[in-house]
């Protein structure tokens, strides 16, 4: 299953999709400039509000739409982070130029970013500078690998990521397991194992560097309950794998989609259960490492919007969570939009407001990670 539920119910569109710039070395080395997609439904004539101040951060996405063939697939853009104004500012820019690229992981530090891109054989890893220059496939032999749900490691060297084998849909009965590779495609590690009926793994996400010089790794484990159900816990594990322990627990609801704060001292996530419809979610972990007790994990927001938030992300000051939703009717139509909401549960900002379906946020230090400016 996809982090993001949207790009699931596209995978098999896009399996089928040749991504021509990937299996094409020439072409990934030279992505060329990224181009402008100019969106937005100001009117013409219409005055526009006076612009905000400048944005410290920029929110790195995909935004799904069709093609001159009209498939729909994802494309990585970019906007500014208003988080201080009530002005959305929707213009956008590609990041990468490579249509079927998206749920990309960056090191603003390293300017180094690492996505998902599609392939004739399904799903593998792609990397380039933050900007899109020097885009190439990472894998060795990604035809029998599928990958995605990338995650960089704070010193920029490393990717964990999700595999399966190819052929069939990732599940309980094609589970995924939780991989580490080196930045330049070498020392690919199986990690953690998932197991056929039994167990599917998910989302890996990394810890700030510990004390002791180590890394963790949060990551979701999908398993079935005895009635049945498929259910889904938070659990941590060293960044070789040892010494796995739960989270959360292991309860009639599904724990998706941990993200670990700046800081270490939190893990966000998406709970849905009989009284969770989809919630933003919050767990400590500073202290979790060397108790028996599981921390008390808590819902971000008093009162969540309507609907299901996903794909939540920490702002690299950690004041502030990313995520999206499609809690409210803008114009005539409902779309998954771009929001961030401050740590405390409070603030909530729309950032997007365009047609389009969006999906996976990444912030982005704007000032030091592209060559082209917004405005």
């Amino acid at each position: 299953m996809s982090r993001f539920p949207l790009a699931a119910a596209l995978s098999a569109a896009l399996s089928i999709l040749t991504l021509t710039a990937c299996q094409d070395p020439t072409a990934l080395a030279s992505p060329g400039t990224p181009e402008q997609v100019p969106v937005g439904d100001t009117a013409v004539g219409t005055p526009l509000p006076p612009p905000p101040k400048a944005a410290q951060f920029d929110l790195l996405f995909d935004r799904w739409e069709s093609d001159e063939s009209r498939i729909v697939r994802p494309l990585l853009v970019r906007t500014a982070a208003f988080v201080d104004s009530t002005v959305i500012d929707d213009s956008v820019q590609a990041v990468t130029g490579i249509p079927g690229a998206f749920d990309a992981s960056v090191s603003a530090a390293h300017n180094v970013m690492v996505y998902t891109c599609t392939t004739g054989h399904g799903t593998t890893l792609c990397r380039s500078a933050i900007d899109g220059t020097g885009a190439r496939t990472m894998l060795p032999n990604f035809s029998a690998l599928n990958a995605d749900q990338p995650a960089l490691s704070p010193d920029g060297q490393r990717v964990a990521f999700r595999g399966w084998a190819p052929g069939g849909t990732v599940g309980l009965f094609n589970p995924a397991h939780i991989y580490i590779v080196d930045i330049d495609g070498t020392n690919l590690t199986r990690i953690a194992a998932g197991a056929v009926g039994a167990a599917s793994l998910a989302s890996p996400t990394w810890s700030p560097e510990q004390t002791d010089g180590s890394y963790r790794l949060a990551y979701a484990r999908q398993a079935r309950s005895a009635e049945g159900y498929v259910v889904s816990h938070l659990e941590v594990m060293r960044d070789d794998g040892s010494e796995s322990k739960a989270l959360t627990a292991a309860s009639e609801h599904l724990d998706t989609e941990p993200t670990w704060s700046p800081d270490g001292r939190l893990v966000a996530f998406i709970r849905r259960s009989a009284s969770a419809a989809g919630d933003l979610w919050v767990v400590p972990v500073n202290d979790s490492f060397s108790t028996t007790a599981l921390p008390v994990a808590h819902p971000l927001m008093s009162t969540d919007p309507d609907g299901e938030q996903r794909a939540p992300a920490w702002s690299p000051d950690g004041k502030r969570l990313a995520f999206v939703s499609a809690h409210e009717i803008l114009g005539t139509f409902y779309n998954w939009q771009v929001y961030s909401v401050a740590v405390d549960g409070t603030q909530l900002v729309r950032h997007t407001s365009s047609p389009h379906e969006h999906a996976n946020p990444v912030w982005v230090n704007a000032s030091r990670s592209f060559r082209t400016p917004l405005r």
